[in-house]
């Protein structure tokens, strides 16, 4: 492919650039000089040449913390509901996505494991990377959306089953540090690679450094569902925001969090450690109404998803709104806010040569117009999505 006649969303923008890609991989990265000499000197019928019409070319997004789409969750536990979420991902420019789960009971978790574990997608969906493992091990006080009666304590012999369905597949894992039992699964989890977040979690500020001392990377939704920040107790928000390199999620719906807040996380943790993400639910992408989230019930009114006593239960984020949020409402930069979408979560789970326009990297790129509608969704090198 050339990609062409779009401003390029890379470490810098690029007015004019062009992007081209053999394969599944992107092989030049250019302006508008050297672009238009690629674009002449292109053999007719071998390379598909894709006008960005004076949009933007930038890279997909990938969703490290959503649940469902288009009426559909993961914890629906069938291959039509999982291929259904990712058909509808690429309208709204997302390339790969972690679906994840809520807490449930062993059986329906190792259920869905499987599911997840022998899933394979087509090119007009996007990719999905494994699964995020969101409970069972979190604490009942802020288990927010998340089933009550099926909270316990932390199991390393249900995470080896679980891994022994999944293996690399398990990807993140989100669980309360305080709980019994988890600073031996943070510390089985790391040995194998997996992602370890803490959520949900009552943790003091010295119970949270020692999940962060033991192997957890990663915090879920910061801010919500954790111990806030006092001053004479500063909580786990305290710990994340006082701990380097610690990947913040960060549902940026100007809902779960308030512009002033993301901005006093943008000072503490730095645009290099902020993931966007969605935590979307069943109800993205359907008008307002009821729905379900694993074993509740949610009311969805002016976009926003909470449970019958008014907790918020997820959302109905787009990624690309949760970018043009972060332009619009915080002030970032587009690369700063792109990057938050696309780059930093590629790197919080160790996927190597993805998330960014760079040349060598994978070729996952959304072609929006300049008012930013998606155009176009590429995955690993073909066309997934196609507005016309």
């Amino acid at each position: 492919m050339i990609l062409t006649n779009g401003t390029v969303v890379a470490d810098k923008l690029i007015p004019n650039g062009t992007v081209v890609t053999l394969g599944s991989r992107i092989i030049y990265v250019g302006d508008e000089e050297e672009g238009a000499k690629i674009k002449d000197a292109a053999i007719p019928g071998v390379f598909e040449i894709i006008d960005a019409q004076g949009g933007y070319i930038a890279p997909g997004f990938i969703d490290v913390h959503m649940h469902g789409s288009a009426g559909c969750e993961l914890m629906d536990g069938t291959e039509e509901a999982l291929r259904t979420m990712a058909r509808y991902l690429p309208k709204s420019g997302t390339v790969a996505f972690l679906p994840s789960t809520v807490t449930a009971a062993p059986e329906i978790t190792r259920s869905v494991a499987r599911l997840v574990a022998d899933y394979a997608g087509s090119e007009d969906e996007a990719e999905v990377l494994g699964i995020h493992l969101e409970g069972p091990y979190i604490n009942e006080r802020y288990k927010g959306a998340q089933y009550g009666p099926a909270i316990r304590p932390a199991d390393v012999s249900e995470l080896e089953d679980l891994y022994s369905i999944l293996g690399e597949k398990l990807r993140l894992v989100t669980l309360a540090p305080e709980v019994p039992g988890s600073l031996e699964a943070i510390a089985w989890l790391k040995a194998r690679g997996v992602k370890v977040s803490i959520g949900h979690s009552d943790a003091t500020y010295e119970e949270a450094v020692r999940g962060f001392e033991a192997g957890i990377t990663h915090a879920t939704h910061t801010y919500n569902g954790m111990r806030g920040l006092h001053h004479r107790e500063p909580g786990v928000l305290g710990a994340v925001l006082a701990t380097p390199g610690i990947w913040t999620e960060l549902i940026a719906d100007l809902v779960h969090v308030h512009p002033g807040a993301i901005r006093v996380l943008l000072r503490c943790a730095g645009v290099e450690q902020i993931v966007l993400i969605t935590d979307a639910v069943q109800a993205t992408g359907l008008p307002d109404g009821e729905y379900t989230l694993g074993d509740h019930q949610i009311f969805v009114k002016d976009g926003a998803a909470r449970l019958a006593e008014g907790n918020l239960a997820g959302s109905t984020l787009t990624m690309l709104q949760a970018v043009q949020n972060m332009i619009q409402e915080v002030g970032v930069s587009i690369p700063d806010a792109f990057r938050m979408a696309s780059l930093n979560p590629a790197q919080s789970l160790g996927l190597a040569d993805r998330g960014w326009i760079r040349e060598g990297f994978r070729a996952d790129f959304v072609v929006l117009s300049d008012s930013f509608d998606v155009q176009k969704t590429i995955v690993d090198g073909k066309t997934a999505y196609s507005a016309q």
